[in-house]
């Protein structure tokens, strides 16, 4: 599932990227793949739903686990030291021996049991991320999708331009203060989505 349809930026900002010859269906779905692990990355959660396979923690005998990615869903499979927790071990619905999950953050915890102490231990599958991708992030990630393939005579490092006498300044977007983009809705959409912890790069 991606953060837009071929067919959605097709009809953005005036059906620039329409025609088929100039921009082929393998062209925006690369781009929108690019866009969206540089979302997913800035912000720090997945814009649609996600599996993470084998995703490695080390255990510290305490019954809660911190994983690499919030809003989670559903759990898969857990391994600790080479053993499989059960179904029921796993079940976010099991209140007496099932995981419990933060609701926001990227925490599961066993209602029965701990994850044994060890390095690199504990071995993790599951999914995360928002059920479908928020308007204003999609509409951000088709405003870059627009900008980064329709051809200009703007240099992609130009900080401004001088059209007819009208004036224009771009944002620095270089993820200084996190400013990610030049573009005010990129910004808008990875500060009010964003999940990243404090210290977390």
């Amino acid at each position: 599932m991606p953060l837009f349809s071929t067919a959605e930026a097709r009809a953005a900002a005036n059906a620039q990227l329409a025609s088929v010859a100039d921009y082929p269906d393998l062209t925006i779905t690369a781009k929108e793949a690019e866009i969206r692990a540089w979302f997913e990355r800035a912000a720090g959660v997945n814009f649609i739903p996600t599996t993470h396979n084998g995703e490695v923690h080390d255990g510290d005998d305490s019954n809660y686990l911190v994983l690499e990615w919030p809003r989670i869903t559903a759990v898969s499979a857990i391994t600790v030291d080479g053993v499989a927790l059960s179904a029921t071990e796993i079940n976010l619905t099991d209140y007496d021996e099932g995981l419990a999950v933060d609701p926001v953050l990227p925490i599961i915890t066993r209602r029965s049991g701990t994850f044994l102490s060890g390095w690199a231990n504990v071995v993790v599958s599951y999914t995360a991320g928002y059920a479908a991708c928020p308007d204003l992030v999609k509409r951000a990630a088709l405003q870059v999708c627009v900008e980064e393939l329709v051809t200009t005579t703007v240099p992609w490092q130009a900080t401004g331009y001088d059209d007819g006498g009208t004036s224009y300044t771009f944002g620095a977007g270089d993820g200084f203060g996190e400013r990610w983009h030049k573009l005010p809705d990129v910004v808008k959409a990875l500060r009010l989505y964003s999940h990243r912890l404090p210290g977390v790069a």
